[in-house]
Formats: C-alpha cells, structure tokens, sequence
C-alpha cells in the first residue's frame, strides 16, 4: 500500500496538469499491484495516461514530420478516433497531391475545412497557370513560323508545309507547281520613299499575292522581298494563269504612304514538280526561272516544265 502524503498529491497534481499543457509527463511508477486504496487505482490510472499521451504524442510527431506511414496508437479512447480520421486525410490529401503533381488538376478536398478551400484554390491557379503556359507556348510554336511584318509563313512554316504536300503529291500522282515571286526594284522603293515605305510596300504585295490563292495553297515569305507560292495539284496551264493573275493584281497595286501612292511589279519564276522531285530542286528551278525574267528585263514570268526542259518567258501575259 502507498503511503499518501503532501508531495504524492502535489506530483501527481504535476503530472495532470503536464498532460492538460500539452507538455511532456513523467510517470509516478506506482506498484503494478498497488491496487488496495483508491489513491492507489488513481496512480496507476495515471500512469496508463502518461503511457499514453507519449504513444500519441510520438504518433502526431510523426504526423507533424509528414510520416503518414506511421502506425496510429490504440485503444485511445474518443481522441484516437480524431486523431485516426486525421491520418486518413492527411494519406488521402497525399494521394491526390501526387495526381496534382502529375498534372490532374480536376482534384479537389472537400473533408478539411479551411484547409480544402486553400488547396482547391492553389489547384485551380496550377491549372490556371498551366493554361497560360500553353497558351503562350502555342503562340511561340506559332510565331515561330510566321513572318511577324506580312503575318505569312516563314521560310520555316513554308519548309514544314512543303514537306508534307510533297509526300501527298507523290501518293495522289498529282503535280505541284512552285512560284518564287519577287518584288522589282525593292531597293529602289526603299531608297526613294524610306525603310517604313518599303515595309508598306512589302505587306501589300503580301496581302495581294495571299488572297489570289486557294486556302489550300501556300503563300509565304521567303526572304526579304521574295515571295514563295505552293500551288497544290495544279498543273502547268493553270498555275501560269494564277501566276499572271497575281502579277496583274500587283500592277494594280497602290500603297499610300505619307500622301504618296507607291506602285510596285514583280517578277515570278515557275516550275512545275516532277514526280519524287524533291522540295530543293523544285524551288531551284523556280529561282533559276525567276533569275531569267530578272535578266529578260523584270514584271514578267518565266516558267520551266520539268527538270529537263528549257526555261521559257510566259507570252499570254498582257
């Protein structure tokens, strides 16, 4: 039997008041047959609740940590239950946390107050965030194929294009013709009326030269003031009067410029692609063809059927 005095009560007093804190308890190591008195039961009791105030406490450490493996104590009465559902959610938090991170962002928490209104709040800016991305890398993809002045495809967007109708021309056994198209005396204009002037000039043509194709033909720029043209399964007879419809629209053309009207012509070369020709030998027999109309004396096209005729200038042109 424990003799109970001043000090004894005062301890065990102690030990409450710790677990009540929430500050570490040290046992009173009462007999573990000291069961004859009721100060005795109280000791023992007392024990059993420091042992297990440790338990937990180690286990919400371990929580605190982020160590969800760790195993919840039993038998703790009402506050085991909470402290249960806790690691419940903080395992199922973790769980749809990682299908965040792997790029689901239709997860949402609705079992932690507060808690999921942040965290449905820091998934939605994710996704939010992961759109804008996209977004703005799609318009760099694109960008990087478009000429920023006249808005058309550049030398790279047209390569990409030129690529694939080619592979479909050799399947469908339909021919291509390839315009290269350039632009008369550019230095000249550039000279005369300034660079501002000159870019005028350039995105005019470009606007003239795009709308006198079909949508599913190709129109870009290739460099400086040349143009490039892909008319798709066209043959020879029509693609020299698409060539001249645009040379006649270009003629026409007026760009106002600082209470000046601007004209401009252009010259064009004109190859049509044999069958398993590949794209650079098209185009440089396009260019050698627009080098001859350059020389015969500009505003004219020169055309080449096949990689063994003779170029030869276009006479129906008016």
């Amino acid at each position: 039997m424990i003799q109970v005095n001043a000090q004894d009560i005062a301890l065990l007093h102690e030990i409450i008041d710790c677990i009540l804190r929430g500050k570490p308890a040290r046992r009173y190591h009462a007999p573990a047959n000291a069961q004859e008195t009721e100060f005795d039961g109280l000791a023992q009791a007392i024990d059993r609740l420091v042992d297990e105030y440790e338990t937990l406490s180690r286990f919400a450490e371990a929580l605190s940590r982020g160590d969800l493996e760790a195993e919840p104590p039993r038998g703790w009465m009402l506050a085991l239950q909470s402290m249960k559902n806790l690691h419940a959610s903080l395992r199922h938090l973790t769980w749809k946390t990682q299908q965040v991170a792997r790029g689901d962002f239709t997860q949402r928490v609705d079992f932690m107050g507060e808690f999921s209104v942040s965290f449905n709040w820091m998934v939605e800016q994710l996704s939010a965030n992961r759109d804008a991305l996209l977004q703005k890398n799609a318009e760099l993809e694109t960008a990087s194929r478009t000429d920023p002045l006249t808005g058309l495809p550049n030398r790279r967007g047209a390569n990409e294009v030129f690529a694939r109708e080619f592979l479909r021309a050799d399947r469908t056994q339909r021919t291509n013709a390839v315009l290269v198209v350039d632009i008369d005396h550019f230095k000249r204009i550039n000279d005369t009326f300034g660079h501002d002037a000159g870019d005028a000039v350039l995105v005019n043509v470009a606007h003239t030269l795009s709308g006198g194709v079909r949508k599913i033909d190709l129109c870009a720029r290739w460099g400086g003031e040349e143009f490039l043209v892909l008319l798709t399964e066209t043959d020879l007879v029509a693609a020299l009067e698409v060539a001249e419809r645009l040379r006649s629209r270009v003629i026409a053309l007026r760009t106002r410029f600082n209470d000046t009207d601007i004209g401009a012509t252009i010259s064009i070369g004109l190859a049509l692609c044999q069958k398993g020709e590949g794209v650079d030998s098209c185009i440089g027999r396009s260019d050698g063809c627009l080098y001859r109309a350059k020389e015969a004396g500009r505003n004219q096209i020169w055309y080449q059927d096949g990689a063994d005729a003779s170029p030869q200038a276009y006479t129906n042109a008016r």
